[in-house]
């Protein structure tokens, strides 16, 4: 029994994409890359956009620390 397109691993996607280029597992191979392409591409922005705002949050405390660092230095 032949697997669904998901449930295909990328080296038997490839394996399908070796086949006649208008033929059905060829056209479905060629979608379900696609589409895993998609889904990596927007996992790849929501990690690039958490690590902007993980470094905004550490340059803000590094602030702060010098900030309070600074302070401190003129109460001696």
């Amino acid at each position: 029994m032949a697997k669904e397109p998901h449930q295909k691993t990328n080296a038997e996607l490839a394996q399908d994409l070796s086949t006649r280029p208008d033929s059905l597992i060829h056209l479905t191979a060629k979608a379900e890359m696609a589409r895993r392409a998609a889904v990596q591409d927007q996992w790849r922005s929501w990690i690039m956009f958490a690590s902007v705002v993980i470094a905004a949050l550490a340059a803000a405390a590094s602030a702060c620390s010098a900030y309070f660092a600074y302070l401190s230095s003129l109460h001696k």
